[in-house]
């Protein structure tokens, strides 16, 4: 567990159970009830939506049947060819029984057509200019003007529709539809038109004021958004502008605490409905407030199971815990009681082996401590060793130096140079220089040895000189070179290190000497016992390969190329960087 996980959990054992069993029913429970919320309200919003709209398309289209049934009345009353000849010869004759005869020929077909259509009331002739009703199918009130009944639309100039007024019957106040139509007439002719009404019960009848269970409010607007009707009159009075243009569009619009769900015709009429929020949300709401008892329900069960799996796990701890606490206190052998679970047991069990494992460490680590001071004072005996030959040597260097032995005192002085080199004082990563000075000094002290039977050649790049080098490779190679190169006095050895490609260095030592034998090649490498294992101060070629290839990695290894009386050429390629982890 990261820090950061570690800072968002209590270190309390129980009160991590606590959260991981609430997460587990909290964050699936979230998911499911998101997702769930979503796609049930979606749909249904779609299926109220959908069924409020097609419900109001049904109404608009049953009141859009009525105004066409009285459109299509007031043409057939305008089609009535002797109309025009009816109404000149009845305001011209003064006999009233005349009149009465013309009257009864005109209703004779107003019942007609009347009787097509048993849903329209009444029928008359209307003077527009002279604001008076003619050939009658019912008595008409004699204050009835057309101009004080609310416009519902106005398709063209001869013809309107009136949204609901009080009929123009005197012996009654139904509320009714009506519609005037315009006969064409000529230059100087009085203006006819025809005037229907059809009672406004029959739609009323025909709107639902519960879809879907829940309660709507109809209205009915005329082409400017002015309500006509209204089904609630305290929110929606008639004459309000509901401005319902930017609805154009889209599927319903908020208007305070209601839905507005609108269909409008081809007239300019619009028929809408209004259903308040609540009621609209109603099924989404009953799911959630079902849903957050689910959740709280499921929270309680999950905390419920987080006691009951606490008190399970409570009392094996308790007892694992006195264990470990007679381990603190040294009561290693105190008897192990079972917990009566079995994965508890086991580790009860895996614990007291590992109590029995402790004390006979114990017993061992105090027997070890017992020899491990035997082992200083040998250790310490060891060391004098070294230390004593060196401060010998430095008696000797100086003794020769006050006798003036010259040659003495040098062949000291290398050797201790030597010495202190070879003993590791400088680490075990030195750089190429200090690795050459201290080649330089075994040199000198083995032409001292040796008469100067033969010479040393260094070819260093000065770029190479501070690169870290694994100490004490090149003292072996020049070592075999003197010892197995030559056997005559004008031997040579050169000793060359330049910089190679992809950040490497290349190292040579090369001789003028016998050559080896192919033979000798093969055992040149040998583990110990071989040919070429001990050489000066016990150090062979092996120990260069060996050390290359453990410092540097096995790709890298010492190679040698030889020809019989020939000389022998030692290369060696290796990196210019020494990881430090393999000097740990």
């Amino acid at each position: 567990m990261s820090a950061n996980l570690r800072r968002m959990f209590p270190s309390s054992l129980k009160a991590r159970l606590i959260i991981v069993l609430l997460l587990s029913a909290i964050i699936p429970m979230s998911l499911i009830g998101i997702s769930s919320y979503y796609t049930i309200d979606l749909l249904l919003e779609n299926k109220v939506e959908k069924g409020v709209q097609h419900n109001l398309e049904q109404e608009k289209k049953g009141l859009d049947t009525m105004l066409q049934n009285m459109d299509y009345a007031s043409q057939q009353l305008l089609l009535f060819k002797e109309l025009r000849d009816y109404y000149d010869e009845y305001s011209a004759s003064p006999d009233p029984f005349k009149r009465a005869e013309i009257e009864k020929k005109v209703n004779g077909y107003t019942a007609l057509v009347n009787y097509t259509n048993p849903d329209l009331g009444l029928m008359t002739y209307y003077l527009p200019e002279k604001s008076t009703y003619i050939f009658s199918s019912m008595n008409v009130r004699a204050d009835g003007g057309l101009e004080q009944f609310p416009l519902l639309a106005k398709p063209n100039p001869s013809i309107k529709f009136h949204g609901p007024h009080h009929t123009l019957y005197p012996y009654s106040d139904n509320l009714v539809l009506s519609v005037f139509r315009l006969l064409e007439s000529k230059p100087g002719e009085t203006k006819i038109g025809v005037y229907i009404e059809t009672n406004f019960i029959v739609f009323q009848e025909q709107l639902n004021k519960e879809p879907y269970g829940m309660p709507v409010s109809h209205l009915l607007l005329d082409q400017d958004d002015r309500i006509l009707y209204s089904e609630n009159e305290q929110l929606f009075p008639e004459g309000m502008n509901m401005n319902l243009k930017d609805l154009a569009g889209k599927k319903y619009a908020a208007a305070g605490s209601y839905y507005i769900f609108l269909s409008d015709t081809k007239k300019g009429w619009k028929l809408a409905t209004a259903i308040q929020k609540s009621d609209f949300n109603r099924e989404s709401k009953e799911w959630l407030i079902r849903f957050y008892s689910i959740a709280l329900l499921s929270i309680g069960l999950s905390l419920l199971l987080a006691w009951l799996i606490w008190r399970m796990i409570y009392r094996p701890i308790v007892k694992l815990q006195q264990y470990i606490q007679n381990t603190a206190t040294n009561r290693i052998q105190v008897p192990l009681k079972k917990s009566g679970v079995n994965e508890f047991d086991d580790l009860l069990a895996t614990y007291s082996n590992m109590n029995k494992e402790i004390f006979d460490l114990l017993q061992e680590v105090s027997e070890k401590e017992h020899n491990k001071r035997k082992l200083e004072v040998e250790k310490l005996l060891y060391q004098i060793n070294p230390h004593f030959i060196h401060n010998t040597l430095n008696t000797l260097q100086w003794l020769a130096k006050m006798n003036g032995q010259q040659e003495i005192f040098q062949l000291v002085s290398h050797f201790i140079e030597v010495l202190d080199y070879n003993l590791g004082k400088e680490g075990k990563v030195v750089t190429i220089r200090q690795e050459i000075k201290a080649l330089q000094e075994y040199v000198a002290l083995q032409q001292i040895r040796y008469q100067y039977a033969f010479r040393v050649d260094y070819e260093v790049d000065e770029s190479v000189n501070d690169v870290p080098f694994l100490r004490f490779l090149l003292q072996p190679l020049v070592e075999n070179a003197i010892y197995h190169g030559f056997r005559t006095k004008d031997g040579y050895v050169c000793v060359r290190i330049t910089r190679d490609a992809d950040e490497h260095i290349l190292v040579q030592v090369e001789d003028n000497g016998e050559g080896i034998s192919e033979e000798k090649m093969k055992q040149l490498f040998a583990e110990p016992g071989g040919v070429m294992k001990k050489v000066g101060f016990g150090i062979g070629l092996s120990f260069v390969q060996n050390t290359v290839k453990a410092y540097y990695g096995d790709q890298y290894r010492l190679e040698v190329t030889s020809e019989q009386g020939g000389g022998t050429l030692m290369s060696l390629r290796l990196p210019a960087e020494i990881g430090e982890e393999a000097l740990d």
